[in-house]
Protein backbone atom coordinates (compact mmCIF):
# COMPACT_ATOMS: atom_id res chain seq x y z
CA UNK A 1 0.00 0.00 0.00
CA UNK A 2 1.20 3.58 -0.26
CA UNK A 3 2.86 5.12 1.77
CA UNK A 4 1.09 8.91 2.66
CA UNK A 5 2.18 12.01 4.41
CA UNK A 6 0.29 12.73 7.57
CA UNK A 7 -1.51 15.51 6.08
CA UNK A 8 -2.79 13.37 3.41
CA UNK A 9 -3.58 10.80 5.77
CA UNK A 10 -5.98 13.07 8.18
CA UNK A 11 -7.11 14.68 4.75
CA UNK A 12 -8.63 10.91 3.81
CA UNK A 13 -9.66 10.80 7.27
CA UNK A 14 -11.13 13.94 7.82
CA UNK A 15 -12.95 13.41 4.16
CA UNK A 16 -14.90 10.03 5.25
CA UNK A 17 -15.87 11.64 8.37
CA UNK A 18 -17.50 14.67 6.55
CA UNK A 19 -19.47 12.28 4.12
CA UNK A 20 -20.73 10.02 7.07
CA UNK A 21 -21.45 13.36 8.86
CA UNK A 22 -23.43 14.43 5.59
CA UNK A 23 -25.41 11.43 5.75
CA UNK A 24 -26.47 12.02 9.62
CA UNK A 25 -24.36 8.98 10.90
CA UNK A 26 -24.14 9.47 14.76
CA UNK A 27 -20.89 11.41 16.25
CA UNK A 28 -19.34 8.33 17.61
CA UNK A 29 -19.38 6.10 14.63
CA UNK A 30 -17.51 9.58 12.33
CA UNK A 31 -15.14 9.68 15.34
CA UNK A 32 -14.40 6.13 15.46
CA UNK A 33 -14.03 5.98 11.41
CA UNK A 34 -11.50 8.69 11.29
CA UNK A 35 -9.34 6.78 13.91
CA UNK A 36 -9.68 4.15 12.10
CA UNK A 37 -8.91 5.63 8.77
CA UNK A 38 -5.62 6.95 10.92
CA UNK A 39 -4.47 3.76 12.74
CA UNK A 40 -4.50 1.91 9.48
CA UNK A 41 -2.95 4.58 7.35
CA UNK A 42 0.12 4.36 9.75
CA UNK A 43 -0.94 7.22 12.40
CA UNK A 44 -1.47 5.69 15.76
CA UNK A 45 -1.81 9.01 17.77
CA UNK A 46 -4.48 10.55 16.36
CA UNK A 47 -7.80 11.34 17.83
CA UNK A 48 -11.04 13.05 16.85
CA UNK A 49 -13.20 15.08 18.04
CA UNK A 50 -16.67 15.49 16.32
CA UNK A 51 -19.88 17.55 16.08
CA UNK A 52 -22.79 17.70 14.09
CA UNK A 53 -21.71 20.63 12.31
CA UNK A 54 -17.83 20.02 12.90
CA UNK A 55 -14.81 17.38 12.66
CA UNK A 56 -11.28 18.29 14.50
CA UNK A 57 -8.99 16.11 13.72
CA UNK A 58 -5.09 15.78 15.68
CA UNK A 59 -2.18 13.63 15.35
CA UNK A 60 0.82 14.17 16.45
CA UNK A 61 2.69 10.77 15.10
CA UNK A 62 4.46 12.52 13.02
CA UNK A 63 4.49 16.29 14.02
CA UNK A 64 1.59 17.56 14.78
CA UNK A 65 -1.13 18.84 12.92
CA UNK A 66 -5.09 19.68 12.87
CA UNK A 67 -7.34 18.84 10.55
CA UNK A 68 -10.96 21.17 10.97
CA UNK A 69 -14.18 20.87 8.37
CA UNK A 70 -17.46 22.07 8.83
CA UNK A 71 -21.07 21.06 7.51
CA UNK A 72 -23.91 22.50 7.51
CA UNK A 73 -26.12 20.43 5.01
CA UNK A 74 -26.98 17.00 6.31
CA UNK A 75 -29.92 14.59 5.30
CA UNK A 76 -30.48 10.96 6.16
CA UNK A 77 -28.25 8.98 3.51
CA UNK A 78 -27.96 5.08 4.35
CA UNK A 79 -26.11 4.36 1.30
CA UNK A 80 -23.62 6.62 1.72
CA UNK A 81 -23.00 5.46 5.34
CA UNK A 82 -22.33 1.67 3.83
CA UNK A 83 -20.60 3.05 1.29
CA UNK A 84 -17.87 4.98 3.41
CA UNK A 85 -17.43 1.71 6.09
CA UNK A 86 -17.04 -0.56 2.99
CA UNK A 87 -14.23 1.90 1.84
CA UNK A 88 -12.56 2.19 5.43
CA UNK A 89 -12.89 -1.56 5.84
CA UNK A 90 -11.25 -2.78 2.59
CA UNK A 91 -8.78 0.26 3.24
CA UNK A 92 -5.56 -1.25 4.16
CA UNK A 93 -5.82 -3.59 0.56
CA UNK A 94 -6.69 -0.54 -1.63
CA UNK A 95 -3.98 0.26 -4.12
CA UNK A 96 -5.38 3.53 -5.76
CA UNK A 97 -3.23 6.72 -4.98
CA UNK A 98 -3.84 9.67 -2.64
CA UNK A 99 -5.82 11.75 -5.53
CA UNK A 100 -8.18 8.85 -6.36
CA UNK A 101 -9.33 8.02 -3.10
CA UNK A 102 -10.05 11.63 -2.41
CA UNK A 103 -12.05 11.68 -5.44
CA UNK A 104 -13.31 8.95 -4.57
CA UNK A 105 -14.76 9.75 -1.51
CA UNK A 106 -15.67 13.53 -2.76
CA UNK A 107 -17.96 11.50 -5.43
CA UNK A 108 -20.03 10.01 -2.66
CA UNK A 109 -20.11 13.05 -1.01
CA UNK A 110 -21.53 15.47 -4.09
CA UNK A 111 -23.68 12.82 -5.29
CA UNK A 112 -27.55 13.89 -5.71
CA UNK A 113 -29.65 10.62 -4.23
CA UNK A 114 -32.80 11.61 -5.83
CA UNK A 115 -34.39 13.85 -8.77
CA UNK A 116 -36.38 17.03 -6.85
CA UNK A 117 -39.66 15.58 -8.63
CA UNK A 118 -39.01 12.13 -7.04
CA UNK A 119 -38.55 13.92 -3.65
CA UNK A 120 -41.33 16.03 -3.77
CA UNK A 121 -43.94 12.80 -5.01
CA UNK A 122 -42.32 10.72 -2.00
CA UNK A 123 -43.03 13.84 0.55
CA UNK A 124 -46.64 13.20 -0.82
CA UNK A 125 -46.88 9.85 -0.59
CA UNK A 126 -45.57 9.59 2.75
CA UNK A 127 -47.87 12.80 4.45
CA UNK A 128 -50.96 10.42 2.41
CA UNK A 129 -49.20 7.44 4.29
CA UNK A 130 -48.78 8.87 7.42
CA UNK A 131 -52.66 10.82 7.30
CA UNK A 132 -54.28 7.46 6.99
CA UNK A 133 -52.31 5.86 10.39
CA UNK A 134 -54.07 9.38 12.07
CA UNK A 135 -57.87 7.54 11.29
CA UNK A 136 -57.77 9.87 7.80
CA UNK A 137 -60.33 9.51 5.33
CA UNK A 138 -59.68 8.95 1.37
CA UNK A 139 -60.72 12.92 1.02
CA UNK A 140 -58.06 13.26 3.63
CA UNK A 141 -55.27 11.59 2.26
CA UNK A 142 -55.82 13.49 -1.22
CA UNK A 143 -55.24 16.83 0.90
CA UNK A 144 -52.22 15.58 2.79
CA UNK A 145 -50.89 13.95 -0.48
CA UNK A 146 -50.96 17.92 -1.69
CA UNK A 147 -49.24 19.09 1.68
CA UNK A 148 -46.32 17.13 1.33
CA UNK A 149 -46.19 17.50 -2.41
CA UNK A 150 -46.09 21.32 -1.88
CA UNK A 151 -44.06 21.45 1.25
CA UNK A 152 -40.99 19.36 -0.53
CA UNK A 153 -41.14 21.79 -3.44
CA UNK A 154 -41.04 24.71 -0.69
CA UNK A 155 -37.78 22.97 0.70
CA UNK A 156 -36.16 22.59 -2.35
CA UNK A 157 -37.09 26.36 -3.35
CA UNK A 158 -35.54 27.29 0.63
CA UNK A 159 -32.10 25.28 0.04
CA UNK A 160 -29.63 27.84 -0.70
CA UNK A 161 -31.34 30.73 1.64
CA UNK A 162 -29.87 31.80 5.18
CA UNK A 163 -31.40 30.14 8.15
CA UNK A 164 -32.67 27.33 5.42
CA UNK A 165 -33.70 24.83 8.02
CA UNK A 166 -35.73 26.85 10.41
CA UNK A 167 -37.48 28.56 7.38
CA UNK A 168 -37.99 25.76 5.34
CA UNK A 169 -39.79 24.02 8.62
CA UNK A 170 -41.58 26.95 9.30
CA UNK A 171 -43.16 27.20 5.25
CA UNK A 172 -43.95 23.67 6.15
CA UNK A 173 -45.99 24.19 9.14
CA UNK A 174 -47.75 27.11 6.84
CA UNK A 175 -48.56 24.98 4.05
CA UNK A 176 -49.95 22.24 6.13
CA UNK A 177 -52.19 24.37 8.29
CA UNK A 178 -53.40 26.21 5.11
CA UNK A 179 -54.24 23.30 3.24
CA UNK A 180 -55.93 21.64 5.92
CA UNK A 181 -58.26 24.35 7.10
CA UNK A 182 -58.93 24.97 3.42
CA UNK A 183 -60.04 21.08 2.51
CA UNK A 184 -62.21 21.08 5.93
CA UNK A 185 -63.79 24.32 4.63
CA UNK A 186 -64.47 22.81 1.33
CA UNK A 187 -65.88 19.73 2.59
CA UNK A 188 -67.13 18.45 4.83
CA UNK A 189 -65.53 14.89 4.49
CA UNK A 190 -62.23 16.16 5.14
CA UNK A 191 -60.46 16.72 8.89
CA UNK A 192 -58.05 19.26 9.30
CA UNK A 193 -56.08 17.04 12.29
CA UNK A 194 -54.85 13.92 10.25
CA UNK A 195 -53.94 16.35 7.17
CA UNK A 196 -51.80 18.21 9.96
CA UNK A 197 -50.42 14.84 11.49
CA UNK A 198 -49.64 13.59 7.79
CA UNK A 199 -48.34 17.27 6.72
CA UNK A 200 -45.71 17.49 8.79
CA UNK A 201 -44.09 13.92 8.98
CA UNK A 202 -41.91 14.40 6.86
CA UNK A 203 -40.10 17.19 8.17
CA UNK A 204 -40.00 15.86 11.43
CA UNK A 205 -37.37 15.52 13.29
CA UNK A 206 -37.24 12.08 15.07
CA UNK A 207 -34.17 10.55 13.70
CA UNK A 208 -32.86 13.71 15.09
CA UNK A 209 -34.21 12.88 18.65
CA UNK A 210 -33.08 9.73 17.99
CA UNK A 211 -29.58 10.61 17.59
CA UNK A 212 -29.37 13.21 19.83
CA UNK A 213 -30.05 9.92 22.47
CA UNK A 214 -27.59 7.47 20.66
CA UNK A 215 -25.40 10.09 21.45
CA UNK A 216 -25.96 10.97 25.09
CA UNK A 217 -26.02 6.96 25.64
CA UNK A 218 -22.55 6.70 23.55
CA UNK A 219 -21.02 9.54 26.22
CA UNK A 220 -20.94 12.31 23.95
CA UNK A 221 -22.68 14.95 25.93
CA UNK A 222 -21.87 17.79 23.62
CA UNK A 223 -22.93 16.31 20.40
CA UNK A 224 -25.93 14.76 22.11
CA UNK A 225 -27.18 18.39 23.60
CA UNK A 226 -26.67 19.98 19.54
CA UNK A 227 -28.39 17.44 18.16
CA UNK A 228 -31.43 17.72 20.75
CA UNK A 229 -31.57 21.82 20.41
CA UNK A 230 -31.64 21.06 17.04
CA UNK A 231 -34.71 18.61 16.95
CA UNK A 232 -36.26 21.25 19.15
CA UNK A 233 -35.73 24.08 16.95
CA UNK A 234 -37.08 22.13 13.86
CA UNK A 235 -40.33 20.74 15.88
CA UNK A 236 -40.50 24.56 16.85
CA UNK A 237 -40.34 25.79 13.55
CA UNK A 238 -43.41 22.93 12.41
CA UNK A 239 -45.51 24.31 15.25
CA UNK A 240 -45.15 27.90 14.95
CA UNK A 241 -46.21 27.53 11.20
CA UNK A 242 -49.07 25.58 11.47
CA UNK A 243 -50.45 28.03 14.79
CA UNK A 244 -50.05 31.10 13.06
CA UNK A 245 -51.89 30.04 10.41
CA UNK A 246 -54.66 28.42 12.84
CA UNK A 247 -54.59 31.85 14.90
CA UNK A 248 -55.04 33.88 11.79
CA UNK A 249 -57.97 31.50 10.82
CA UNK A 250 -59.64 31.94 14.49
CA UNK A 251 -59.23 35.49 14.37
CA UNK A 252 -60.90 35.57 10.99
CA UNK A 253 -63.86 33.88 12.44
CA UNK A 254 -62.84 30.75 11.84
CA UNK A 255 -64.17 27.39 14.38
CA UNK A 256 -61.13 24.97 15.30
Amino acid sequence: MEQYTEHEILNISARAGEVLLKATAETYRVEDTCRIVCQKQGLEFAEAFVLPTVIILTSNSKGEQTKIRKTYDRSTNITNICKVNSFVRNLEKDERSYTDKMEYLKEIRDKKPYPNWLYCLMCGFVSGGFSLLAGATFYDFQAAFICGLLSGMAAILVKNLPAKTFLKCFLVGGITGAIAITASELSEKCFFEPIIVGGMKPFFPGITILLSLRDYLAGNISAGTSRLAEGLIVGGSLAAGIAIVLEVYMLLGGLI
